[in-house]
């Protein structure tokens, strides 16, 4: 592990694939630096898929690793 320095963490990206094993990508925190902690993902979710995201962080010297894959089977909204 490198050390940080004490940096604070500057961003959180989110990177999210398409509910059929595809390849990842960015849906937060890449483009502009962003420093929440919750996310919601409005389009192109079909109930019944199981999509993966990982998610990393970037302090000034840079980003670090992904974290381990997580999975979030999508379901129908409750009433």
């Amino acid at each position: 592990m490198a050390n940080n320095g004490g940096t604070p963490i500057l961003s959180y990206s989110l990177e999210i694939d398409d509910g059929h094993g595809g390849q990842f990508v960015p849906v937060f925190g890449t483009e502009t630096d962003s420093l929440s902690t919750s996310f919601t993902l409005y389009q192109d979710v079909q109930r019944g898929n199981l999509y993966r995201a990982r998610y990393r962080a970037k302090n000034i010297i840079g980003w670090t690793d992904y974290s381990p894959i997580g999975y979030i089977l999508a379901a129908v909204k409750p009433s």
